[in-house]
């Protein structure tokens, strides 16, 4: 008899996918069935975390961060969450819900960056200590329905992002990645449309949710 996974989380996609808005709605699904969970992101989720984002996610001028060193700070950011936060939650039958994880690094430094996936396997699994998520949403979007989101973003999310400012071929090689581990990993990772409104993707994610954790 298969094991029931992990209830461990993870949301993946480009930027503009609604990753947040999908975690919060299925926060409040389980929260709503006195389920308790732990929400974390990435970067971020630990103090540690929280000062690694606002510099990988800077945007000034002057202010560079080369390949290697973005991809050991966010790492490092991951290392810390898994150990001071993920792990300590699961080992309490807390749900966690991640908004980015080990996947990301696969996506934004291997098809963004190029480095080589499996140096990026290796690096991952010493920062997660083992850990993988039980399920892994990627909110599917294409690069330009992407940046019009962002676009229309309110005033107060108008600061200029590091990464969000990538061209659109950098968005367009994270999204042929994340579709290649959903076709090598496909109990784990499950590709949802995300071009559609709030609501209909919320209603598929509680759907597979329901199905792979008995619900």
């Amino acid at each position: 008899m298969r094991s029931r996974p992990v209830r461990f989380i993870t949301f993946e996609g480009a930027e503009g996918a609604g990753k947040s808005t999908q975690i919060r709605r299925l926060e409040a699904r389980l929260l709503a069935l006195g389920q308790p969970v732990l929400t974390v992101r990435e970067p971020g989720g630990t103090p540690l975390g929280e000062r690694l984002r606002q510099l990988l996610k800077e945007a000034s001028p002057g202010w560079t961060i080369c390949p290697e060193s973005e991809l050991f700070l966010f790492l490092a950011s991951r290392a810390q969450v898994v150990r001071q936060a993920i792990g300590p939650a699961l080992r309490e039958n807390l749900w966690v819900l991640s908004d980015r994880f080990s996947d990301s690094t696969l996506a934004y430094q291997g098809g963004g960056r190029g480095f080589a996936q499996p140096l990026l396997r290796s690096l991952n699994e010493m920062a997660c200590a083992g850990l993988a998520p039980g399920l892994t949403f990627v909110l599917d979007i294409s690069a330009p329905e992407g940046a019009a989101r962002i676009a229309r973003r309110g005033p107060e999310s108008a600061k200029e992002d590091r990464i969000e400012s990538e061209p659109r071929e950098f968005f367009e090689r994270v999204r042929s990645v994340y579709r290649e581990l959903a076709r090598l990993e496909p109990d784990r990772v499950r590709i949802v449309d995300a071009e559609r409104s709030p609501e209909e993707v919320a209603a598929e994610i509680w759907e597979i949710v329901s199905h792979v954790f008995g619900l």
